[in-house]
């Protein structure tokens, strides 16, 4: 090759300025053409890429065959819409298409759209390397070169737009490409595509591509490519699988699962699933199933508020989690106690539920409870009205067993309780989906606990709450519960001796084998419902003293109101206490 004239754009040699000229060999001129017609040879014989593993950085592609697959249907068709997994270079295929348009058609107009300008400006970096490693005689000369787009003096341009409604209404495009559709905010990415897609239908040879991971379903992108599957809409349904990707088999897929903590994670990140948006969080099978383990409790205390179907075991594990509302009769705060000493065998045993008690007093009951049940692992979500609740368990009731987490995902300072955040939300319901979906190890005793998970649903953004008109107090609670079986946390406060397939606690053991403080909840002193319990006729007992003191101290208690039966230990000073009057002391004196 001759060069006749060219100078370098801003100094750089990879750019040619405008209007440079060049001698073409004949060899060059028919490498042209081919590379015009040809998108897969100009792609593998000239795109360069970053390849970390490579000692010189930049390398020329190496397509694969999904990969060139994708692009001769990009190629070949105006509207392409490509449903892909994670990690499948959709980005890399999308700058292909989008720097060989710009090359060999002039006067081409080319706009990468993506939801924040930071992606959209990454996408175009990988562009803009792509264009400086072609050799000079096959590229476009350059009259703007920006972070955020170019010119050729083809006439050829790309740039970058965010979602912006107003961003390029009016401007004529010949190409659109939109990265990662499915994830843009829905009401934003309406508003794009009305003012957008009038504007490119128009041309005859204008080119749409938009590609996306899935991510539920009613959004502009299930909805394009559920219409191009049923050929309604003129779009090119592509699909790249995640096992095309080399590298990626049956034990990659297993290591993944573990990682997002589900298959119904991977099934949408990986597995190109559109999950349903109004997916309830338990199905009407599973709702069956569940529903008859429900019971009536053994024990109902606090005037209705506290229900308990099993007793305290202290060779058992147990944690609670909490919801806490502002206790004017709409939101209920809620503790779930949960026994997890077999993770595969996760018990309800009791629930407190209240919606007229506020923080303040809530957080009495809390410590209550928690002594019931050996001040076990206290898992309360950290909300509004939960920050109170949170800090004063840990600052003025100094209770020990308050997990703190959360604060690393939600980018904030360490808080007392558990963050209630998007990305911590999303954890926390994703942990409980897989004991209560998958493993399906939880017996819930409570039948309202379990309508509540029945109208517990995803919505469109992905997030998960009750439907309208509903609540979801006891299942929130219930998922901060089971939080404690989330391995970053678990590993802080039980021994795991064992790990489940999907990375999950098997079987656990306390770390803290000490003696544990142990409140009876139905004590004869402290149920205000004591009639109800059996024994209620248990006279007290005194311990240690003889004499007048011990005399003085009956007769306050028979002032009291306290009667002394013939049973009694006091009425048998001998101490020759049978079996059944020790193991009334006790279960009721704990």
């Amino acid at each position: 090759m001759t060069v006749k004239k060219n100078k370098s754009y801003m100094g750089n040699p990879n750019l040619p300025s405008a209007n440079s000229a060049f001698e073409y060999t004949p060899e060059m001129v028919v490498e042209i053409e081919k590379c015009k017609t040809d998108i897969i040879h100009f792609a593998s014989n000239y795109f360069y890429i970053i390849d970390p593993d490579s000692e010189v950085g930049k390398v020329c592609i190496n397509l694969y065959d999904f990969q060139e697959r994708v692009l001769n249907g990009i190629f070949n068709h105006r509207f392409t819409c490509l449903l892909s997994p994670r990690q499948a270079s959709k980005s890399t295929l999308m700058t292909i298409a989008a720097l060989h348009e710009a090359c060999f058609k002039p006067y081409k107009s080319i706009i990468i759209v993506a939801n924040k300008e930071a992606t959209a400006i990454e996408i175009f970096r990988r562009v803009r390397l792509a264009y400086e490693e072609l050799p000079l005689w096959l590229k476009p000369g350059v009259e703007e070169y920006g972070k955020t787009g170019c010119m050729f003096d083809n006439g050829s341009r790309i740039s970058i737009s965010t979602t912006t409604g107003s961003a390029i209404r009016g401007t004529s495009l010949n190409m659109l490409i939109i990265d990662e559709l499915g994830f843009l905010e829905e009401h934003v990415v309406d508003e794009f595509w009305k003012s957008v897609y009038p504007t490119i239908s128009r041309s005859k040879t204008s080119k749409i591509i938009v590609a996306s991971t899935p991510n539920g379903t009613g959004n502009l992108f299930h909805k394009i490519y559920t219409g191009a599957v049923k050929g309604e809409n003129g779009f090119n349904p592509l699909r790249i699988e995640w096992d095309e990707i080399p590298g990626r088999d049956e034990e990659w897929k297993q290591k993944q699962i573990k990682a997002l903590g589900s298959f119904e994670s991977f099934q949408q990140e990986f597995g190109n699933v559109f999950l349903d948006n109004s997916q309830q969080s338990i199905d009407e099978a599973l709702f069956d199933r569940l529903k008859n383990e429900c019971r009536d409790p053994k024990h109902v205390l606090k005037e209705g508020a506290y229900k308990i179907w099993e007793e305290y075991d202290p060779e058992k594990i147990y944690v609670i989690g909490g919801d806490v509302s502002e206790g004017v009769g709409l939101d209920a705060s809620v503790l779930q106690i949960l026994d997890v000493t077999n993770p595969k065998e996760i018990i309800q045993v009791a629930e407190y539920w209240t919606n007229t008690k506020g923080p303040s007093e809530f957080t009495n009951e809390v410590v209550d409870v928690c002594g019931n049940w050996g001040n076990p692992l206290l898992l309360i979500e950290r909300n509004n009205q939960g920050t109170g609740v949170c800090d004063t368990l840990a600052n003025t009731h100094m209770y020990q067993n308050l997990v703190s987490w959360g604060a690393k995902e939600a980018h904030k300072n360490k808080q007392n309780g558990m963050i209630s955040h998007m990305n911590t939300k999303y954890k926390a319901v994703e942990n409980q989906r897989y004991f209560v979906n998958e493993a399906q190890s939880i017996t819930f005793h409570n039948i309202d606990t379990l309508k509540e998970f029945k109208t517990f649903v995803r919505y469109p953004n992905g997030s998960w709450k009750a439907k309208n008109g509903e609540h979801d107090d006891r299942v929130m609670a219930f998922v901060w519960a089971l939080m404690a079986l989330y391995k970053d946390i678990t590993e802080l406060y039980f021994e795991v001796e064992a790990l489940d397939d999907c990375d999950k606690p098997l079987v656990i053991k306390p770390i803290d084998q000490g003696l544990h403080q142990y409140k009876s909840s139905t004590s004869i002193y402290t149920n205000e419902e004591v009639a109800k319990i059996e024994h209620s006729n248990l006279s007290p007992m005194l311990f240690g003293g003889s004499g007048s003191t011990m005399m003085n101290d009956m007769a306050e208690l028979e002032a009291a109101g306290w009667e002394l039966p013939d049973h009694s230990v006091f009425s048998n000073p001998e101490r020759n206490i049978s079996s059944d009057q020790w193991a009334a002391m006790d279960k009721y004196f704990g």
